[in-house]
């Protein structure tokens, strides 16, 4: 048993939590009735009808607790008129703040970002000229790249209005400085969310409860998410799938839709079914948007974090050091801000001449690749500016003993049709690239074939990916010298080119945390979920890979370093860092 003292605490933050909810869905039905009289006065995207292939009720009635609490000693009447006002707010996911959509393109001194211009799509494999042999089958490495100059900025806040819905975990094990660190850096993610966002708040233990409606973050409304926030309490299990029905069925309820829709997971517990589940409500909604976990401490799944924030290609933020959380929470937002195309789809297709009759897609990295048979397609949810996409494969180049004639010598192999719609105008813009090589008969001469330094990098990305995660299993085998030794010969391998290892020194680094993090002392502890993540973001090209030092403390990113995340990421997280230093050096 809890000391009285304790109970009593507990009970009253039952109370104040129960109370604080109500009144916010009081303040929400009233802000409804004043978007109805308004909505006219604003554009804004409405979806088509909601359809019942996701169960309606899932706000779990049971969860308004606590037989003593303030909130349930109304009158008898007063009760009745409650408990219907929050049976219509459980059941009614079109009650959203309407969107002034096009406030953003009212700005006379806003570029708009030009995808037209400014996105570059191509093919390019690691050599240009190639040699057929006559007995040995080659495998050539190539990428198809989809780049776009970075040119955000501050302003860039104001340039896209995101949809965010926060599930955050409120069992039992957070209890304590978790979830006070929790609520503080939600109070810093809404210094950095505008009018032009929207965001809700779900929580999360053994069944999932919403709590605030799809609401604007004006300056008042902020204020009522921080009282929220401050009464939020831990207590429970934790069932991550209850939470993430409920942002799934407000995604697709909603009235309006803003320019770009993220999901934040937060959790430090486990929850076995939770993948599995989370895949099936998938299948009931066509909906864009991104998924982006936050594992706490050492007992979280890292690996059930990685598969969900995958499912919808998010970034796993390991958070090991949890005073780290605001600043993990600031780099995914400034991804979602810098989001400049979104619905991008890819398609593949091998054109081989007859002297190529065999060549094929041997092998493809990352799990963005879907093979249909006749051709290879790419799906991704957004695109972010100042970020590259980097698709790398590798070419089986058949044998052949015929000379080359020359009108055979320079042959196209693969086309690409890229389409990608703009978040703002919705107009959707396509990109076309080919792929050409130079080939020659074993016997003939090539003066000339540098490595295409490009290909090399993007190359080597995915290899250290893939040992990363090699070595992972082989810890999780007790084999952590063979770890070990896999790191080393990929290490010495880049390192040995001198030009490379200088010019991607994140790589170089990945890999030495990689093989701190496999040593049979810190796997247990830190180096399971280290690498999980490692290799993920590496193969995603997006996220904050964590740095821990040698007695295993997580530090702060090294900004320099950060060659997944774009100029207003960058600047975000340094503002808040220099920020945190103050404060310490003020104390």
């Amino acid at each position: 048993m809890l000391p009285q003292s304790e109970e009593n605490l507990q009970e009253q933050e039952k109370n104040n939590y129960n109370i604080s909810v109500q009144q916010n869905m009081q303040v929400s039905q009233i802000q409804d009735q004043i978007n109805t009289q308004t909505r006219s006065r604003f554009q804004a995207v409405v979806p088509p009808p909601l359809s019942n292939s996701l169960r309606r009720k899932i706000d779990y009635p049971q969860q308004y607790m606590n037989s003593n609490s303030q909130a349930q000693q109304l009158a008898p009447t007063q009760d009745n008129q409650q408990q219907l006002k929050e049976k219509d707010f459980q059941e009614a996911y079109d009650d959203d703040d309407q969107i002034e959509g096009n406030l953003i393109l009212a700005k006379k001194d806003f570029k708009a970002f030009d995808l037209n211009k400014e996105l570059i799509c191509e093919i390019k494999t690691l050599h240009k000229m190639i040699k057929l042999s006559e007995t040995k089958i080659q495998q050539l490495p190539g990428m198809i790249s989809i780049k776009t100059e970075d040119q955000t900025n501050d302003q860039d806040l104001n340039r896209v209005g995101v949809d965010l819905i926060c599930l955050i975990d409120r069992s039992s094990s957070m209890r304590g400085q978790k979830m006070e660190t929790v609520k503080s850096s939600l109070k810093v993610l809404l210094n950095y969310l505008t009018e032009k966002d929207r965001l809700q708040l779900i929580t999360f233990n053994d069944n999932a409860r919403r709590l605030t409606p799809l609401r604007r973050t004006t300056e008042n409304n902020k204020k009522q998410f921080i009282t929220i926030v401050d009464k939020i309490y831990a207590q429970g299990g934790t069932q991550i799938a209850s939470a993430t029905e409920i942002a799934f069925q407000q995604l697709k309820g909603r009235k309006y839709k803003n320019n770009v829709s993220s999901i934040f997971l937060l959790s430090d517990g486990q929850d076995n079914s939770a993948t599995q589940s989370i895949q099936k409500q998938l299948q009931s909604i066509d909906e864009e948007f991104t998924i982006h976990s936050f594992g706490f401490g050492e007992d979280h799944d890292a690996a059930m974090m990685t598969s969900i924030c995958n499912l919808k290609h998010g970034s796993f933020y390991f958070v090991q050091n949890i005073f780290l959380l605001d600043e993990f929470f600031l780099d995914a937002l400034g991804g979602l801000k810098s989001v400049v195309g979104e619905k991008l789809q890819v398609k593949v297709n091998l054109r081989p001449p007859e002297i190529l009759k065999d060549l094929k897609i041997s092998k493809t990295y990352g799990n963005m690749w879907i093979n249909k048979e006749s051709h290879y397609e790419i799906d991704l949810p957004v695109l972010i500016e100042g970020q590259r996409k980097d698709f790398v494969f590798e070419l089986e180049l058949p044998c052949s003993n015929e000379q080359i004639q020359d009108n055979q010598r320079n042959p196209q192999i693969m086309e690409v049709q890229l389409q990608i719609t703009d978040p703002l105008t919705k107009d959707k813009i396509q990109k076309f690239a080919s792929l050409a090589l130079t080939i020659f008969h074993q016997d003939e001469q090539i003066n000339q074939n540098e490595e295409d330094i490009e290909v090399l990098t993007q190359y080597n990305r995915v290899i250290a990916a893939q040992v990363i995660d090699d070595a992972r299993k082989s810890c999780q085998q007790e084999k952590y010298q063979e770890a070990q030794n896999k790191l080393d010969d990929v290490l010495i391998k880049f390192q040995a080119n001198q030009r490379f290892s200088s010019q991607n020194p994140q790589l170089i680094q990945d890999l030495q945390q990689a093989k701190q993090a496999s040593q049979k002392q810190t796997f247990s502890t830190y180096g399971y979920g280290q690498m999980i993540q490692l290799s993920s973001n590496s193969y995603q090209q997006q996220g904050v890979n964590s740095i821990f030092s040698s007695n295993g403390q997580q530090q702060q990113q090294n900004l320099r370093l950060s060659s997944f995340s774009n100029r207003l990421q960058t600047s975000m997280v340094n503002q808040l860092q220099l920020r945190k230093t103050q404060e310490k050096q003020e104390l």
